[in-house]
């Protein structure tokens, strides 16, 4: 292979750097104007017990009476527990088999968490877990702490007093009975007269209505999302694998402070661009396609959503850029009516009447998008009203299998009073952006 000499390189090197440089100090001047972050509480990254116990108090506020029964119900990944959305966002707990009851009408004690026995021969494998007393009722803001073992005797003895047991979280679409209404089945075995009621949408309401601290927490996970972004970019060429691209970014994640992905990373170049979850990142990218990167991290527990779709070789094709303008115009479309009193079908109805004039109706086969919050599709009524402090996403896409073009914009966009503001606003997103950007990338061996 042929070597440049080291002077003739200089010129070239300077101008790539100085670009580079310029673009990198572009996102952090976007990034200096970011509200500044809550304290977080590590290494669990969690804000103060007072932020939960608040949480806590709303939701007691619409039960009014009766006694509402939250388990915790996560799930493993790459990145070890994560905990279930609901329960974390009323408790900050992290514990894995942990309860929470809630009893508004109670004179002395109002809430209560349940948890496992500790093992100790379990705990030399995953760690030791720490013992009921005060230093852990401080750090998880609870005055009773009590073992599972007694959860169904407790949850008797309130509902005696106080006999309704609400459903709080919203069932899932499985066949499997949810656990909160097991219990209650075994309560009202022993105690006749309780009743079961579905407290219906108010908590996904609470939790798609973000506070400050919240979209400062889902600010910070997206400017680190967009670093991610931005290194993987400078990997995109042709003779590249779509999973070296995928690790550049998780690695800068991973570096900034994000503990895991908030999903499965997507990267699909050419036929692959136009296969929605798209799981493997194998293919190697050829000149002329197109890449589509779905990717995004989580932090401090909250997810992020980000997709922006690259040419490999740094320019579009005219059919390229022709259909990423209507995707594209679709996104601005929708954007231009988000407001609060807004719902979210009529902001589907007007990106897709874009691409419906525009003839490639058949080839945008999902929906606009979703709420983003702990989980990235997150809690919310789309059938009701937008409100200020509601984050979604709005992702218009076409996908043509036959031509392998697959074209995905996504954005996270936040509700304010008088009409919403991009989150996702350090990242090129309009096509002479996006390739002036890929002019710019440093290349391979500085040249």
């Amino acid at each position: 292979m042929h070597t440049p000499r080291p002077a003739a390189c200089l010129p070239a090197l300077a101008l790539t750097f100085a670009l580079a440089f310029g673009l990198a100090t572009a996102h952090q001047a976007v990034a200096a104007e970011d509200p500044p972050l809550p304290a977080l509480r590590e290494p669990a990254q969690t804000q103060s017990p007072a932020v939960y116990a608040a949480r806590r108090e709303a939701l007691m506020k619409a039960m009014g009476s009766g006694v509402a029964v939250v388990y915790a119900e996560g799930s493993e990944d790459a990145a070890g527990y994560r905990q279930s959305a609901d329960f974390f966002y009323l408790t900050g707990v992290l514990e894995a088999g942990a309860v929470l009851v809630l009893a508004p009408q109670e004179r002395s004690h109002r809430e209560f968490l349940f948890l496992p026995s500790r093992d100790p021969e379990a705990e030399r494998w995953t760690g030791e877990r720490e013992p009921i007393a005060a230093a852990l009722r401080t750090k998880y803001g609870f005055e009773r702490i009590l073992r599972s073992g007694g959860l169904l005797r407790s949850v008797v003895d309130l509902a005696s007093r106080s006999p309704t047991l609400w459903q709080v979280t919203r069932p899932g679409a499985g066949e499997a009975r949810p656990r909160d209404l097991q219990l209650y089945a075994k309560v009202q075995e022993r105690v006749p007269g309780v009743s079961t009621k579905s407290l219906g949408w108010t908590l996904a309401q609470l939790r798609a209505r973000h506070d400050s601290e919240e979209l400062a927490l889902m600010q910070r996970g997206i400017r680190i999302t967009e670093a991610g972004h931005l290194a993987a970019w400078a990997a995109v060429r042709a003779g590249v694998s779509e999973g070296e691209v995928r690790a550049e970014a998780e690695r800068v994640w991973r570096v900034r402070g994000s503990r895991r992905p908030a999903y499965e990373s997507i990267v699909g170049s050419g036929f692959n661009s136009t296969v929605l979850h798209y799981p493997r990142s194998e293919r190697v990218m050829q000149d002329g396609e197109l890449v589509l990167m779905d990717m995004a991290a989580e932090y401090a527990h909250y997810a992020t959503d980000i997709t922006r779709t690259l040419p490999v070789n740094g320019r579009y094709t005219a059919e390229q850029r022709k259909v990423y303008d209507i995707v594209l115009k679709a996104q601005e479309a929708a954007f231009a009516l988000v407001r609060p009193g807004v719902h979210y079908e009529d902001l589907d109805r007007a990106a897709r009447k874009v691409i419906d004039e525009a003839g490639y109706g058949d080839y945008f086969i999902h929906g606009l998008g979703h709420f983003v919050g702990l989980d990235v599709h997150d809690a919310g009524a789309q059938h009701e009203p937008l409100e200020v402090g509601m984050v979604l996403t709005l992702e218009p896409g076409i996908y043509i299998p036959e031509k392998g073009l697959g074209v995905r914009i996504e954005d996270q966009v936040v509700v304010t009073p008088t009409g919403a503001r991009y989150l996702t606003d350090g990242l090129p997103r309009r096509p002479e952006e996006i390739e002036r950007w890929m002019a710019a990338r440093p290349r391979p061996g500085g040249r």
